[in-house]
């Protein structure tokens, strides 16, 4: 019950206020009539699986490793969460055995046509690489398929973020081409390791897919600036949260191959590339001036300026309205969260449970000390506060564009300059 609950909280509330923009993509792929086991990467704890389920119209059910079931409470949490334990050798040896009850219950959701996601990686690890995929997916599949007959549809998904513990940032979901158990059911019957080791490769040959990877964790640091210039080459509407397009993953997946490329048969050109940026960021860094201008010219300019001012008065209401959320959650993480993988699944967990203490405690003493006026001005909070992330993100792009402007009439060189460089490395990358 309680996951239900959520479903109809996080998608269109909390998610759209952590992420900036959500791009949830090829869900037509999915042949949602089936029982459906997902099979997809791992960056953001119990975050990843949360997002995968929340746009599917059945509940989805997880796994998670048995350590974090020690706590009653924890426990008490994970298992109205839909969340099941598993016992890796890294819990023990002896209670590896455990796992059959787990099972035993997988086996009867798949069964009943329920959807499940698995984190094959079996680790979560927050970097553009895909880890090396452990065979449990594939033993619960099969295991399915012998006991039941369940004609169980594997459902590979790709999960990537722009930055995985921040704040307003994006999130890209991409489903893959699925494929039914019974496609690799007469190798099973021959051979189970072998149908084992087919089932995993084509999960990781299908994730390699959907994945942004960068191979080389040297080359970290020119990919991520590049990916902010390409992100900056891309106008999106404004206000629109969520896109059905995969053309953004696309975008960055693309980007990340070229270095991948450019890295196994051309070092010399990648020292070049890099020299390039490095020398276009440190300009920009030290001009002050932002990529952001130099790749595009937003719409709508004076008209953003003119919401700065008028937008000022409701600014203020908002945020000091919703002081307590905006705060409360982030101080929470800072000063507790000491690994960076469970920051955003702690910051939204805690922020849709303080919001729902606060948000109907705000609503009853405004009826109390203001009568109905009141109630009209508590319910103008949760959109006041919604308006206040806009706001807040209008006002720095109108300043960075300022400084461009001053920056344009006061060193016109410079920004030549810097645009020269800047087109020269998009002149490099499109002929890659």
């Amino acid at each position: 019950m309680f996951s239900r609950l959520l479903k109809y909280i996080l998608p269109p509330f909390t998610f759209r206020v952590f992420f900036r923009r959500i791009f949830y993509s090829n869900l037509k792929k999915v042949p949602l009539e089936k029982p459906l086991l997902f099979v997809g990467n791992h960056q953001n704890s119990f975050m990843d699986g949360i997002l995968v389920g929340s746009y599917l119209p059945q509940p989805i059910y997880f796994t998670m490793r048995a350590d974090m079931f020690k706590k009653p409470f924890a426990r008490f949490c994970l298992r109205e969460l839909n969340v099941s334990p598993v016992y890796r050798i890294e819990e023990g040896l002896e209670n590896v055995h455990k796992n059959l009850e787990s099972f035993a219950g997988i086996y009867e959701i798949l069964r009943k046509n329920g959807n499940l996601i698995m984190f094959s990686e079996g680790i979560c690890v927050q970097e553009k690489r895909l880890q090396k995929l452990r065979k449990g997916t594939a033993r619960i599949a099969f295991g399915a398929e012998e006991k039941f007959g369940v004609d169980v549809n594997i459902v590979p998904v790709g999960i990537n973020y722009t930055y995985p513990d921040k704040f307003r940032k994006e999130v890209m979901i991409n489903f893959s081409d699925p494929f039914s158990i019974k496609e690799l059911k007469d190798i099973y019957r021959e051979n189970p390791a072998k149908a084992l080791l087919a089932f995993t490769q084509k999960c990781n040959e299908s994730l390699l897919k959907e994945v942004i990877i960068i191979e080389d964790k040297a080359n970290d640091w020119i990919a991520e600036n590049l990916f902010i210039m390409e992100r900056h080459n891309m106008v999106l509407p404004f206000f629109q949260w969520r896109f059905d397009t995969d053309d953004r993953r696309t975008m960055e997946k693309t980007l990340a191959d070229k270095i991948n490329y450019l890295a196994k048969t051309s070092k010399e050109d990648l020292e070049t590339l890099k020299s390039k940026v490095k020398t276009y960021t440190e300009k920009l860094s030290s001009a002050h001036l932002r990529d952001e201008n130099f790749a595009r010219r937003l719409d709508w300019g004076g008209l953003r300026y003119f919401a700065i001012i008028a937008g000022a008065p409701i600014f203020l209401a908002g945020y000091i309205s919703n002081l307590i959320p905006f705060l409360v959650p982030k101080y929470i993480c800072d000063k507790l969260i000491r690994d960076r993988r469970h920051y955003s699944s702690v910051y939204v967990s805690s922020g849709t449970v303080l919001y729902l203490i606060y948000f109907p405690l705000l609503v009853i003493l405004a009826v109390i000390f203001a009568g109905w006026k009141g109630l009209l001005l508590a319910l103008l909070v949760l959109p006041a506060g919604y308006l206040v992330l806009y706001y807040q993100e209008i006002f720095r792009e109108r300043m960075h564009t300022l400084m461009f402007q001053i920056k344009s009439i006061t060193n016109k060189n410079l920004v030549t300059d810097l645009s020269s460089k800047r087109k020269e490395i998009m002149d490099i990358l499109d002929h890659i």
